[in-house]
């Protein structure tokens, strides 16, 4: 019997014990022999009241913020239900509240429901507690009733073992008010507790930001400043879900290719598939930001995670990233180590059939809206691939490149796209984001927006609302353009600066009867960037975190709710 089960046991056994104590003092006010042990029973029946009160206001407080339904908390509290403790998604609720409460309370629990039990015996009281003269329909025999008092061997028990119920008494009252502390204690430090776990997701996600700034100025400073091989490089970051919940340790997966021109001797390479750990001490301005932000140790998958572990040690310094991608197999294997400034980058192969193919397609997701047509994306149907994990895939990709050069501020669908080719399956159906290395570049520049002043107005994060924009996309599949009217244009049919919000306002709206309420609502706070708050900047803690939480975390729901298995037809 779980710790929840006996929550309920316990709780439908108080009162039936109880009501054992009333007929018992009643039983006891008959017999005059027995009198004097009247008040011993109304006491021990008086402190059972009180505490059956303690206990049952100690698991309706751990039940109340838990989201029940009025007829479940009225399953729970009042039926005395022991099936309706019983269900796991309950259960689940409560081990996550209590957290590291929890086995103490569930250790309690039992120690609680043994001493109800035994408080029972003692009483000679049925399974049912009822007292040898009430029958099951609560009926009274009152000659059985005079002559379990009359009997001697019951008014020795009853007068010699006063003392001993009121020492189980006191064994039970300590159990109850046990439990009751761990329980006030618990919800005490819940907001405490729930701080301090957000910021350190907050946190977490803020080192993504760091890693991925310094892998680009890694591969700018090696391709676009020293190497010699004349050829156009390009990084393909792929976009991948996180889930902070599982402790796993964080790598980027990459497909580097190159293309020469006319002036390029020889190609050294044509394209290769990777996988870095990067690690090392956050930049000071970054560390200044996100407080203490603890190093994120990063492993390789399943797969190749054996081989990460011994050569992090013997892996060379990589001097030529070409020379070094040209020299490494198409498999997976260590690369080598790109050491910079208190940083550095350890580099795998992954394992990659046919890594001469010349031609990889490319589709974004602009291209999968207009081939869709309007047909939409079917987002709240469970188990349609591979549509269901695009929403939560660029929200993380926001939280995760924002104020990066990996993702512009007003991105689009455009920016994001798919890698394939017939003869590599390994490659479908994975985002990508990308960036181009030019030899002797100088470092992008950020670009100047058009009407910023004016937008900002209306758009406080254009990033944000950027994402909003792709959600509603995806949900139509069509562009937001073609559900232009007249009103959202200037006097001569021309787009202004307000144009793209009118439409996502207006679309925004409707989403309720299209999609999921996670989703729905999730969109309209990033198209007005509604977060509670002043500050509207993912560099900024509290907005990071108020964004991952209105976003992101509705997003992973969804998610987990179209990845859950189908029930029974």
């Amino acid at each position: 019997m779980s710790g929840f089960e006996v929550a309920g046991v316990v709780l439908g056994s108080i009162p039936l014990l109880i009501s054992a104590l009333e007929h018992y003092s009643n039983g006891v006010s008959t017999i005059k022999s027995m009198k004097k042990y009247e008040p011993v029973f109304e006491y021990i029946h008086a402190t059972f009241v009180t505490n059956l009160t303690i206990y049952r206001n100690s698991l309706e407080e751990l039940l109340s913020p838990l989201a029940l339904s009025d007829l479940h908390l009225y399953r729970l509290l009042e039926e005395k239900d022991e099936a309706a403790w019983e269900e796991p998604d309950l259960v689940s609720c409560l081990k996550q509240r209590l957290e590291h409460s929890y086995l103490p309370f569930k250790s309690s629990l039992k120690q609680l429901n043994k001493k109800v039990i035994l408080f029972g015996r003692k009483l000679q009281l049925d399974e049912g507690f009822r007292p040898p003269w009430v029958s099951p329909d609560g009926s009274i025999d009152t000659k059985q009733r005079e002559n379990f008092f009359k009997n001697p061997i019951n008014r020795i028990r009853g007068g010699f073992n006063s003392e001993k119920y009121q020492q189980a008494l006191a064994s039970v009252e300590a159990d109850i008010n046990r439990i009751s502390k761990l329980t006030s204690t618990t919800i005490a430090l819940e907001p405490i507790r729930l701080h301090r776990k957000r910021n350190t997701e907050t946190q977490y996600w803020a080192t993504f930001q760091e890693y991925v700034e310094r892998l680009y100025q890694s591969f700018f400073a090696r391709w676009s400043t020293q190497c010699s091989c004349g050829c156009l490089h390009e990084a393909n970051l792929r976009l991948e879900l996180r889930d902070r919940k599982t402790e796993q340790a964080i790598t980027f997966k990459f497909l580097f290719s190159l293309e020469s021109n006319t002036n390029t001797p020889r190609q050294p390479w044509i394209w290769r598939t990777v996988e870095i750990e990067p690690s090392g001490d956050l930049a000071p301005s970054q560390a200044s930001k996100t407080k203490s932000i603890p190093r994120v140790v990063i492993q390789a998958p399943s797969e190749v995670q054996s081989a990460w572990k011994p050569c992090v040690s013997t892996a060379p310094a990589i001097r030529d990233l070409c020379k070094a991608l040209e020299s490494s197999q198409p498999q997976a294997s260590c690369i080598g180590m790109l050491h910079e400034v208190a940083f550095k980058h350890h580099i795998h192969s992954l394992k990659s059939p046919h890594p001469q193919v010349r031609n990889l397609n490319r589709t974004t997701l602009q291209d999968i809206l207009d081939a869709n047509a309007g047909r939409g994306f079917d987002i709240k149907e469970k188990h349609v691939p591979p549509t269901r994990h695009h929403p939560l895939t660029l929200a993380s990709a926001v939280l995760q490149l924002h104020d990066t050069p990996w993702l512009r501020e007003s991105w689009t669908m455009q920016d994001v796209f798919f890698l394939n080719h017939d003869q590599i399956p390994l490659l479908c159906n994975q985002p990508y984001v990308s960036k181009s290395f030019t030899p002797l570049a100088d470092p992008l520049p950020p670009s100047p927006h058009p009407n910023k002043s004016k937008q900002s107005i209306i758009i406080k994060s254009p990033i944000i609302f950027a994402l909003g924009v792709a959600l509603l996309q995806l949900s139509h599949a069509k562009p937001i353009n073609a559900f232009a009217t007249p009103d959202d244009l200037d006097a001569q049919g021309n787009r202004t600066f307000w144009t793209d919000y009118m439409i996502a306002d207006r679309l925004a709206d409707g989403l309720l009867v299209r999609e999921l309420p996670n989703f729905a609502n999730a969109t309209r706070r990033c198209i007005h960037c509604n977060f509670e708050g002043t500050v509207y900047s993912l560099n900024d803690e509290g907005f990071r975190e108020r964004f991952y939480q209105g976003v992101v975390v509705p997003l992973q729901q969804d998610y987990d709710y179209a990845q859950a298995p189908l029930g029974p037809e």
